[in-house]
């Protein structure tokens, strides 16, 4: 009778645990929305905060959202709010000192601030990733509602979500003269079908090349990876297909999907609100650490004005890892 571990499928322990493609995949991003933070990849919005033609930055608008009751979600002109901590370009970003309750530190409601930390009549959560205050129970909808906060420039975002369940946001670096009237214009629709440019999508893409790593086991895996670089203008485009290109030959760590999952060291909750001790990506690592990726190469596979508006460029990378498990 046979026996070992002929049966054995090797590289996983799971059907349900994150495989290769999805590790690489989230270890880019996360590498690249961390990297890009320490590069300055943000913009710091302070209190009544004014654009040249008088817009008010700080100021937050009434949230097109069914999911929520009318008065319960206020947004900002941009999404994707930063929630790490520690960074180390000057001036660092607008974020609490508060641990417990890492990013926006809370928000203004008239002239008073309530800390998100609180409770009674504007309790809320603060929704970074869309950009968003949810407030425990709705607030009367003419109230003007204003928080400080950073937002990031250059949004990095899984590949599969951009072209076909999400509206490309043009003009977004400050409101406009529709920001603040209800159903009306491209902001009147949840910021979960909305992107906002410039941006970085990320796809791995069907092609893998493996090669015997030692005697004994063990396999170079390289997985061929996509960066769409997304801009408004030609200038931004050209420097995404940098940012990424240049990157060629560079070795990164990478954290465990399985270790975070089973440890509940996600770093933000499902609606985008920070854990209690967030990890960042350095953090992940630290204490998730499974191997090293290297950039093993960097080609420019195209770059094309698809409207006036609207400038694209892909850059391809082979990802190498080491993979011991099989």
């Amino acid at each position: 009778m046979p026996t070992g571990d002929i049966y054995n499928l090797k590289g996983f322990d799971s059907v349900f645990s994150s495989t290769l493609n999805n590790e690489v995949q989230d270890n880019l991003l996360e590498f690249f929305d961390w990297s890009l933070l320490e590069k300055g990849n943000y913009f710091n919005v302070t209190l009544s905060e004014t654009s040249p033609r008088g817009n008010d930055y700080s100021r937050l608008r009434l949230s097109s959202n069914d999911q929520y009751a009318e008065g319960q979600v206020w947004e900002g002109h941009r999404s994707n709010w930063v929630w790490q901590s520690g960074v180390s370009y000057s001036p660092a970003p607008l974020v609490g000192t508060n641990n417990s309750k890492p990013g926006v530190s809370g928000v203004y409601v008239g002239s008073d601030f309530h800390a998100t930390s609180g409770v009674g009549e504007y309790s809320h959560k603060i929704d970074h990733f869309n950009g968003r205050i949810i407030f425990d129970s709705a607030i009367p909808t003419g109230s003007v509602v204003q928080a400080e906060f950073s937002y990031k420039w250059i949004n990095v975002v899984y590949a599969n979500s951009v072209p076909w369940l999400r509206e490309v946001q043009y003009r977004t670096y400050e409101p406009n003269s529709e920001f603040l009237t209800p159903s009306k214009g491209s902001w009147d629709k949840p910021p979960e079908s909305r992107l906002q440019l410039p941006a970085i999508a990320i796809e791995i893409v069907p092609k893998r090349e493996m090669r015997g790593y030692q005697l004994g086991g063990g396999q170079w895996v390289t997985t061929d990876v996509l960066f769409h670089c997304i801009a408004e203008d030609d200038i931004t485009r050209n420097r995404l297909v940098d940012i990424v290109s240049l990157q060629s030959e560079k070795t990164i760590y990478m954290f465990d999907s399985n270790s975070v999952s089973s440890s509940g060291d996600f770093p933000l909750d499902y609606l985008g609100v920070a854990n209690s001790g967030a990890m960042r990506y350095p953090d992940l690592i630290q204490n998730h650490f499974i191997r090293r990726l290297r950039f093993k190469s960097t080609s420019i596979q195209g770059m094309d004005m698809i409207n006036s508006n609207l400038y694209g460029g892909i850059v391809k990378v082979a990802a190498e890892i080491i993979d011991t498990t099989i």
